[in-house]
């Protein structure tokens, strides 16, 4: 089998990182687009710049299972060895190692003292998303591919990001290469998922927040119930096409009961979960097209290799964006005959909680019915009507199908920010007349210094780079970065440290925007309109908005 390009391009970003200095790289690539086949090829281009040999840290059976065997059919003359429970590798005699990080990286463990480290130039961590935990760090200390070294540590992940909000720039220092989700659906090297939202009356408010999730037990108490159960299942026979389907679950109970209520409606069905002893029975037998609908709960979300599956079904909300990725991604390799994915999106009544939804992965209103388009589809419809409407907020779009008549109906004066503003700020930046973009900081009205209000302004030069100028409390300063992303992050930086009090004031999430306008911003605004007519539940910050945007740019 031939390498992708984007699988070529990473292997090539990772050397040239390497060869530049960069020893602790991380690479961003879409679940599906083939990491592992990825890493397994980069091990012949890298030993001429890194000789010595290779540890590969993973955290479940399936994948250390995979890991070695996409490894050996990529490089059949290597000596692969397997560290895990009670199969204890010999590294004096492998060239390549798969490590299980609970048997490896227990506290206390006598594993890792067999391992002349001299040896181990590279590692490899898969799912990198877990890097922070002690047992991993266990690992990469006694490895000795922390800090000032020339041996190679690279991470592999699909979702760059941890649940509970640590970085992973604490370990790895340079994203090396990033392969989207988006664009591998446009480039059809993952099929397009389709979404339908499925909503029920299931009401989560009373489920208390543990490690940054829903509760598990309380959730799990909470939604597995006959009347809810049933609607996933009538959703699935509405909308699924009756299709190979993994859904997803909160506990075991969960599970059960699912598959119960599947099975009373005719449908093929078994519940699977991490203790599991008859997990692998019941894998073989999804893979064999003997269970058309596979349910189960704390196991297939990283690295287990099931491309048949052309349906998925969130029946387990989550507030988090790594399991709520992983989850989503189990539907969308190639496989023969199939065209696309669908999502069963089960939304309930969240309350305070904040929930992953479909539409969020790329970058569209959590509460928008994809109403069975493409993902890809609908963000690029909605990119088209922002280009053609770009004061017009589309985050309270609820239906993709009703974007033409939401335009006619909305609000004209509603604030819309550019997208390069929020992606990269929390901040009320406009675009500046003469390019770039520009924000004024206000001072606060108990202020009684006489102090100016502040503006500070980012812009490209001819070079490419991103200059920021600004004055703050009458002091000017000005940096330069190479990107729009640390330009903004620069200059919010700045605006923090120089003036703290201000950015109340500038946050667009902060409460006072949501308050009636004042009668000195409707004095302002019908100078610089005249002749607009303002909405009369026009807020504060709709009307700062509009204000800097006619003199935000001078």
């Amino acid at each position: 089998m031939e390498s992708r390009l984007y699988q070529t391009e990473a292997i090539d970003a990772v050397l040239t990182a390497y060869n530049q200095g960069w020893h602790q790289q991380l690479l961003n690539m879409a679940t599906g687009t083939g990491k592992t086949r990825t890493c397994s090829l980069l091990y012949e281009k890298l030993k001429s710049r890194n000789p010595g040999k290779m540890l590969i840290l993973d955290h479940t059976e399936e994948l250390i299972d995979q890991f070695i065997a996409t490894m050996q059919s990529v490089n059949p003359s290597l000596r692969i060895d397997r560290e895990m429970a009670q199969h204890k590798a010999d590294p004096d005699k492998a060239d390549v190692i798969v490590a299980s990080v609970p048997s490896l990286g227990r506290l206390n463990t006598t594993r890792i003292a067999k391992y002349d480290m001299s040896q181990w130039n590279t590692v490899i961590v898969d799912e990198a998303q877990h890097t922070l935990a002690e047992s991993y760090m266990r690992i990469l200390e006694a490895f000795g591919v922390l800090g000032d070294t020339k041996k190679l540590l690279l991470g592999m992940t699909a979702t760059p990001f941890r649940a509970d909000g640590r970085a992973l720039g604490e370990v790895y220092k340079k994203i090396v290469y990033s392969y989207s989700l988006r664009q591998a659906i446009k480039e059809k090297w993952l099929v397009p998922i389709h979404g339908y939202r499925v909503v029920t009356q299931t009401d989560l408010s009373g489920v208390k927040v543990s490690g940054g999730d829903l509760n598990n037990i309380e959730l799990e108490a909470t939604i597995n119930t006959p009347k809810r159960n049933k609607a996933v299942v009538d959703a699935w026979m509405k909308f699924g096409d009756h299709r190979p389907t993994l859904v997803f679950a909160a506990g075991i109970k969960h599970a059960r009961a699912l598959s119960e209520a599947f099975m009373g409606a005719g449908v093929s069905s078994k519940a699977i979960w991490g203790a599991d002893d008859a997990r692998s029975e019941k894998l073989q037998e999804f893979r064999d097209s003997k269970i058309q609908v596979l349910i189960n709960c704390n196991l297939l979300t990283e690295g287990v290799d099931l491309p048949r599956i052309s349906c998925i079904i969130l029946a387990r909300p989550t507030k988090s964006g790594v399991l709520f990725t992983q989850m989503v991604g189990r539907s969308t390799r190639l496989y023969p005959e199939k065209t696309d994915s669908i999502v069963l999106d089960v939304v309930d009544l969240c309350g305070h909680h904040s929930l992953c939804t479909l539409p969020m992965l790329m970058g569209m209103p959590a509460g928008l019915d994809l109403q069975g388009h493409g993902l890809v589809e609908a963000a690029e419809l909605i990119e088209a009507a922002q280009e053609e409407h770009d004061t017009i907020d589309f985050t309270k779009l609820k239906a993709i199908d009703n974007l033409k008549q939401y335009i006619e109906q909305v609000d004209i004066f509603a604030v819309r920010f550019p997208s390069e503003v929020t992606d990269n700020s929390e901040f009320r930046w406009v675009r500046a007349i003469d390019g770039g973009f520009v924000m004024k900081v206000p001072r606060p009205k108990m202020d009684s210094t006489g102090t100016k209000s502040g503006r500070v302004r980012i812009y490209e030069n001819v070079l490419g780079e991103w200059e920021i100028d600004g004055r703050i409390k009458d002091k000017l300063f000005h940096g330069v970065r190479k990107s729009i992303e640390e330009a903004f992050g620069c200059a919010d930086q700045q605006i923090r440290q120089r003036s703290p009090e201000s950015v109340c004031l500038v946050n667009r999430s902060a409460a006072w925007m949501a308050k009636p306008v004042t009668p000195a911003q409707l004095k302002m605004l019908n100078r610089l309109y005249k002749g607009k007519v303002w909405p009369e539940d026009f807020t504060q910050g709709q009307a700062s908005f509009w204000i800097d945007k006619k003199i935000g740019g001078r």
